[in-house]
């Protein structure tokens, strides 16, 4: 602080010595001139300053104001406001400035995504184990990592409620007391009906699915029953506790008895008439405790040397199926081509039947035709050969055939007289006294010719003489 007023004061004298003209010949009047001068610009420093803080104050004052009487509410939040004076409770749950007017504010989110996990195996997760350790029926230990997104409430009345009746004064609180329990209890309840190697065999996805479904509706209501079960070291039977869900009776209206309808029974729901949803509720790893992962993986290796051995079986089986039935088909294709042959066969064999009843009924038809006119023809003739014979017998009746009779005559008789003008005879020879030949040609002619006509004449039965 001295040293802005030696610097203020050193500014003073300057500015003085340039207005009073003053030098060093005058000393007396130069220092009291100074002395009013300096004063006056102090005194005129000083109401300035004062005047810029009180402005600054002012202003300072101001912007509390602003900020403690007007607020914004950003997108993807809404915010519960108590009054200053009053404490009431209200909430503004659209985006935009509304006002504060100096009640306490705080800000929830409309949507979160919940993280138990570990060793922040899930994006977004803090680098810390935040998974939830469960307990299975056969006492082994497990820590279940997942994620769940959070759905807040879209109503003022839900919001204020969740404050108010619920004691949740921040999500932070809301997130802790009432969102975590509430997983870790179901998680926790789920993993109480089945065993650890249930739950990574088998089971895994009806243990999601039961969570899921205890989220949304609460808790499953339970009873535990005893069951008699062969111990796997002992080989006997031994009776064991099972925790099973509780299902709802119902009384048939037909008999009156209490039939099960399979639904599950379930306790109140810590999350009821919040207006808080959960959704995609995703287990994503179960980590088993040392001891369990090595049983189970024991398990899995008995589990896949007897898978091995079945499928090794199975292929043995197989290969001799494969083995009987390509057999079968070489045997059936063998038959289909005997079959083919045959069919082939047979049709041949009918075509050709169908052929020659075919053609045979063609000669049949041709045979018929021409048997009937062979018959017709045959008919004709014997008309014919009657009318012929008719009419030579007529005319042999009128004549006695004399014509035909001369005409064979004539051609006999035509025969022997070339024969007889053509044969050879002797240049000379000797008849009889008395004109009659003794013997010779003429006399063998002669004879000759009296046989034929006697001949002729009995062949034609006719007596050549002629009747006085």
């Amino acid at each position: 602080m001295s040293d802005d007023f030696e610097d203020l004061l050193k500014r003073a004298q300057s500015e003085i010595a340039k207005q009073l003209n003053l030098n060093d010949s005058d000393p007396f009047v130069e220092n009291e001139a100074r002395r009013k001068l300096i004063k006056e610009t102090i005194m005129s420093d000083a109401k300035t300053k004062v005047k810029i803080g009180v402005i600054c104050v002012l202003a300072l004052a101001a912007l509390i104001v602003v900020f403690n009487t007007l607020t914004t509410v950003d997108k993807g939040t809404y915010h519960i406001k108590q009054a200053a004076v009053s404490g009431t409770m209200s909430a503004k749950m659209t985006p935009g400035i509304w006002l504060q007017a100096f009640g306490d504010i705080d800000v929830w989110p409309k949507a979160d995504t919940f993280f138990f996990t570990h060793d922040n195996d899930v994006e977004g997760d803090v680098d810390a184990d935040t998974s939830i350790e469960v307990r299975f029926n056969d006492g082994s230990l497990c820590n279940i990592s997942g994620t769940a997104r959070i759905i807040m409430p879209t109503t003022e009345d839900q919001a204020i409620h969740l404050v108010t009746e619920r004691g949740h004064r921040t999500y932070a609180d809301l997130r802790a007391k009432l969102i975590k329990p509430t997983i870790r209890n179901v998680l926790r309840h789920t993993a109480n009906l089945m065993s650890a190697t249930e739950s990574y065999m088998h089971k895994r996805g009806q243990f999601i699915a039961w969570a899921r479904d205890q989220i949304a509706h609460g808790l499953y209501e339970t009873e535990t029953i005893e069951k008699k079960v062969k111990d796997l070291v002992s080989g006997e039977m031994v009776s064991k506790s099972f925790t099973i869900i509780k299902t709802k009776k119902e009384k048939d209206p037909e008999t009156g008895k209490l039939i099960d309808t399979g639904m599950p029974l379930y306790q109140f729901n810590p999350l009821a008439d919040t207006g808080i949803g959960i959704k995609n509720f995703e287990v994503k790893k179960f980590k088993y405790e040392d001891k369990v992962d090595k049983q189970i993986a024991e398990q899995q290796k008995a589990r896949m040397a007897v898978a091995t051995a079945k499928a090794k079986a199975q292929e043995a089986e197989q290969n001799k199926l494969t083995i009987e039935a390509e057999g079968k088909a070489r045997v059936a294709q063998a038959e289909y081509k005997e079959l083919e042959k045959k069919v082939v066969a047979v049709v041949q064999a009918q075509r050709d039947k169908e052929v020659a009843v075919t053609h045979g009924e063609k000669q049949r038809e041709v045979a018929k035709l021409e048997r009937d006119a062979a018959k017709l023809e045959k008919e004709r003739d014997i008309l014919q050969g009657q009318g012929i014979a008719e009419k030579k017998r007529l005319i042999l009746a009128a004549d006695g055939a004399l014509a035909q009779k001369l005409d064979t005559i004539e051609r006999i008789n035509k025969v022997w007289a070339d024969a007889y003008a053509n044969r050879k005879v002797p240049g000379v020879y000797m008849a009889g006294s008395g004109g009659e030949a003794v013997a010779g040609p003429d006399a063998q002619f002669k004879t000759f010719m009296n046989m034929m006509n006697a001949s002729v004449a009995k062949q034609l039965k006719q007596d050549m003489d002629i009747k006085k």
